[in-house]
């Protein structure tokens, strides 16, 4: 048994929520004051009840958008967006009150402005820094809170993969419990030497010590006789226990907590694109593909041109693809190669590969091939950022062998995606590539916003310049 050390490490939470609750009220108050002082050189009473209200409509609606709950395990950024919701929420008050007692007239626009905008910039920057020192601090071993996990399978290394490599969040990793009996993995093989800490009597020791302040049950569902025993054991104690679901979340599509009612599910299999959502993206894709097929036209004009100059054929070519729903789709391109091809046996494009043609090695290498997809988009088969339409053979080789492939066709495909951006376009030659491109359809799918859409599309372009992995 490992000699580690005792000392429970008292968790400051609830100190650092009523230090949060201060400073954020502090400032909401103080960025009024600076506008007024600046703008009018005067400070009224109608300020100070402005200030109280301000500060007691932020509290409510800090609640209400649990701004105020643990932020351990959140990067700045996931705080952000629950603060302006609150702030927004706080301005909308303050309108509706001044709209009923008709006082909105008293108050200085400008100052009102200033300190609209102030104050959210104000609570997000000292959030920032709050963050940054206490990450710093974290990574030095104080703030700290010692964690081990019960179990070795794929879903116990994956976590405390992300507990070591996430340091900031201030969890120090002990090391594996391995019960008596139970989770015989063939995966165990791929832990370090000396991570593993020893049976159930050792995490008993470490209970009786205080040596332990949080504990993840990462055992499959099967052994629940056993998670009972544990839970059993931990309850007469102070550790935090966290149970670990034993499916892989990386390969789920959606992987999202749902209650229903009080019963709390996760969706396996989802579409994320549901409702105000799937409006949003349509109405994104529309106002896109127009903007784009009305800027290039002259462009589809001259490629149009010049694969009639360069080979014989039509101009286009219909490809059938898996869309919504695993649909099958005709999905446009330029004509890139010559037509003598068995249509029958579908052999993906090669580096140095004679079918293409003097033209098409330059659209596929520029990805110019794919413009008309744009009109795909329009009619609605296809949106600009989503998975990449794979061959329908290729849909054939990897669903029985990558788990929850199919679950990409729960989206339109897209003209450009998360997986082309991050450098896994072209050729698919061997199963390892595939599967890195499915994970990065799965990350998009699972993160989806009109933001990250955007961001796709700006980064599109440079990694087209490259033209790597294009043949």
């Amino acid at each position: 048994m490992h000699n580690i050390p005792g000392g429970h490490i008292r968790p400051y939470e609830s100190e650092l929520n009523f230090v949060k609750h201060a400073v954020d009220g502090f400032l909401i108050v103080i960025t009024l004051m600076i506008p007024v002082w600046l703008y009018l050189d005067a400070w009224a009473y109608k300020h100070t009840n402005a200030a109280i209200a301000g500060v007691l409509l932020f509290y409510v609606a800090a609640k209400i958008n649990n701004l105020y709950l643990s932020s351990r395990y959140k990067r700045v950024s996931q705080e952000i967006t629950p603060l302006l919701h609150a702030w927004l929420t706080s301005i909308a008050g303050l309108l509706f009150l001044g709209y009923v007692f008709q006082i909105t007239q008293e108050y200085s626009r400008v100052v009102l402005g200033l300190w609209f905008i102030g104050a959210p910039i104000a609570m997000a920057l000292w959030r920032t820094l709050l963050k940054s020192g206490l990450s710093y601090v974290r990574r030095l071993g104080y703030n700290s809170r010692s964690v081990v996990i019960v179990g070795t399978g794929r879903a116990a290394q994956h976590l405390a993969s992300n507990i070591e490599n996430l340091d900031w969040i201030g969890l120090r990793f002990l090391g594996y419990i391995t019960p008596d009996g139970g989770d015989a993995c063939p995966h165990r093989t791929n832990i370090k030497q000396g991570a593993i800490l020893g049976d159930l009597a050792t995490l008993k020791d470490l209970r009786n010590r205080q040596a332990v302040d949080v504990v993840y049950l990462a055992l499959p569902a099967r052994q629940q006789k056993l998670i009972d025993e544990i839970l059993e054991m931990l309850s007469d104690s102070t550790v935090s226990t966290f149970l670990v679901p034993d499916f892989d979340l990386y390969g789920i599509a959606q992987g999202r907590w749902i209650t229903i009612g009080d019963v709390p599910t996760v969706s396996v299999v989802e579409t994320p694109l549901l409702g105000s959502s799937a409006g949003l993206k349509r109405c994104e894709d529309i106002i896109v593909s127009t903007l784009l097929i009305l800027a290039t036209v002259p462009l589809m004009m001259l490629i149009a041109l010049a694969i009639k100059l360069n080979s014989r054929g039509p101009v286009l070519y219909k490809q059938r693809r898996h869309g919504l729903n695993g649909q099958e789709i005709s999905v446009l391109k330029f004509r890139s190669m010559t037509l003598d091809r068995d249509d029958q046996i579908f052999k993906q494009a090669q580096k140095d590969d004679r079918r293409v043609t003097r033209v098409g090695k330059f659209l596929r290498r520029s990805s110019l091939d794919e413009l008309p997809q744009l009109f795909n988009v329009l009619r609605g088969d296809m949106s600009i950022v989503g998975p990449r339409p794979h061959a329908l053979a290729h849909n054939e080789e990897y669903r029985g062998s990558i788990w929850g492939y199919m679950q990409r066709h729960k989206v339109k495909p897209g003209i450009t995606g998360l997986a082309q951006v991050r450098g896994f376009r072209g050729e698919t030659d061997t199963q390892e590539k595939m599967e890195q491109r499915f994970h990065c359809d799965m990350e998009y799918m699972n993160n989806w916003s009109v933001w990250l859409d955007l961001k796709i599309i700006l980064l599109t372009p440079l990694v087209l310049i490259s033209g790597k992995n294009a043949y």
